[in-house]
């Protein structure tokens, strides 16, 4: 198994260094959910990031067997999503890695429940993207210390943007449907509104954000690249499986 740089207490903020080539290729993965709506990571996935020098997790793992999965392909950095049940392990909520003399801020991408929660409301209401949506980006690298690529998850659908100095990349969730298919049904009661809600704002980002993907970021000495990449529709959806109740 190769090295994990999961073990990050919680306060620290995971400032990690990779040396050698000057050219590194990244495997990015968020949103996996593997024991809240999939049993296991996708073959197709892990075949995609076979040969990655450096493995960045955006969070909602949802439980910590994921990282030693990863660990296999290569060393792994990950921060803690909304959804982890993570046992006696511990993720911090944001790492920055430099690798080939760029700095990579990772973070799972959500923010207060309430300004996340009227996001999704306004999109809904209006049936489109709002403004509110367009500036999750810029709210984001205020988070962090100056970095060349800030990588984040939470939102399921995949993002490329420049803001100012930083290349900010998401490259979609690995289950991008959360409880939209599969066995899971949405929660009872006030839950359940908010199950509806997201349902119907994912549905308006249309059905390329609800394919399966991970991302990879090429860094050598012309700058660094970032490319979302498909899997399979049914690469997910054949492992669907039954929602763990997370806590809120």
């Amino acid at each position: 198994m190769r090295p994990l740089a999961e073990h990050l207490r919680p306060t620290d903020p995971g400032n990690r260094s990779f040396s050698g080539s000057a050219h590194k290729r990244i495997g990015i993965v968020a949103d996996s959910h593997v024991g809240e709506y999939l049993e296991r990571i996708p073959d197709e996935a892990l075949e995609a990031l076979a040969g990655s020098d450096l493995i960045l997790h955006a969070g909602d793992l949802s439980i910590p067997a994921v990282l030693d999965e990863l660990g296999e392909i290569a060393p792994v950095v990950a921060v803690r999503g909304d959804h982890d049940v993570l046992g006696s392990r511990s993720l911090p909520s944001h790492a920055i890695v430099r690798v080939a003399g760029k700095r990579i801020g990772l973070t799972h991408g959500h923010r207060r429940k309430l300004t996340d929660g009227a996001v999704i409301a306004l999109d809904v209401v209006a049936g489109r993207r709002t403004g509110w949506s367009a500036r999750l980006e810029q709210s984001l690298v205020r988070r962090l210390e100056p970095v060349d690529c800030l990588v984040f998850g939470h939102w399921h659908e995949p993002r490329l943007r420049q803001v100012g100095d930083t290349l900010c990349f998401s490259p979609g969730a690995l289950c991008p449907w959360g409880n939209l298919e599969g066995p899971a049904h949405p929660r009872r009661g006030l839950l359940g509104i908010g199950d509806r809600g997201v349902r119907r704002y994912r549905w308006q980002l249309g059905p390329d954000a609800m394919r399966p993907r991970i991302g990879m970021l090429q860094i050598d000495d012309g700058g660094i690249e970032a490319t979302s990449i498909p899997l399979p529709h049914d690469a997910a959806a054949r492992l669907a499986t039954i929602r763990q109740e997370v806590p809120n």
